[in-house]
């Protein structure tokens, strides 16, 4: 059996699946439906090629779909990483590991905030946040 592999995205309310094997036309419906315990219509949607479901059922949709095809591989797009003045500005390369901020040491002592500032005033200073690389994981 072949690997399968699908991207889940976060997308306001709702999470997008991409890449849903395609078994028959409007079968989508009927295979998220089961996995989520779907009640009624609309709780599972396509659009423009891509699923979506409410984001409370993402977990159930991802073990889903391992126990429907077998072994899934799962992109997961979304995360936004954060970092503060006081990290980037005042901390030292070699304290990195006590960081606390969203960043986990990695831009400590750097000089340099990430690419998009977005508010100052907090108690850390300016805050800036960059898009975090896609996790890519296999469900057996």
């Amino acid at each position: 059996m072949s690997v399968i592999t699908v991207t889940i995205r976060p997308n306001g309310k709702r999470t997008e699946i991409l890449y849903l094997p395609f078994e028959g036309k409007g079968r989508g419906y009927a295979i998220l439906g089961d996995m989520i315990g779907a009640s009624r219509q609309g709780q599972v949607q396509y659009a423009g090629g891509v699923w979506t479901v409410s984001r409370p059922h993402t977990n159930e949709v991802i073990l889903g779909l391992a126990a429907r095809y077998g072994k899934v591989k799962v992109i997961q797009h979304g995360g936004v990483e954060k970092c503060v003045e006081s990290c980037w500005k005042k901390g030292k390369a070699e304290n990195a590991l006590l960081c606390e901020c969203a960043c986990a040491g990695r831009n400590h002592g750097s000089g340099a905030p990430y690419k998009i500032t977005v508010g100052s005033g907090g108690p850390g200073g300016t805050l800036s946040v960059q898009a975090s690389a896609p996790n890519e994981f296999y469900v057996p």
